[in-house]
């Protein structure tokens, strides 16, 4: 198992963010998303709501940052997850709906660190 990281992908306009993991550098998946945008495929999240609300999109330094680094598996999933739950309890998350699960731990690790 190779070592993948978590990262945040942040619209700059209205500071939404897309959380996911990959095991890709960053310029990479920086491109995709670019690219997305730029043709305006909806395969990209990101890019769907840069172009259905008429955002702009930022440098590389301004949007991606990384969240964490661990080895892929069941943790870094649990990881992704988090930060997807902590996104959504402020209403400021642009993954699917389906990833969003009520998690009563997770609202609890909230509660003490924010």
């Amino acid at each position: 198992m190779g070592s993948r990281q978590n990262d945040a992908i942040t619209v700059p306009d209205c500071g939404k963010v897309y959380v996911g993991h990959t095991g890709r550098d960053f310029a990479s998946r920086y491109s995709e998303h670019k690219r997305a945008f730029r043709h305006n495929y909806h395969m990209s999240k990101f890019a769907k709501n840069l172009n259905d609300q008429l955002h702009s999109f930022g440098p590389i330094h301004e949007v991606m940052h990384i969240l964490q680094f661990h080895k892929k598996g069941p943790h870094l999933n649990t990881i992704e997850r988090f930060h997807i739950h902590k996104e959504a309890a402020s209403h400021n998350h642009l993954n699917d709906e389906h990833t969003i699960t009520p998690n009563l731990i997770f609202d609890s690790v909230l509660k003490f660190t924010l």
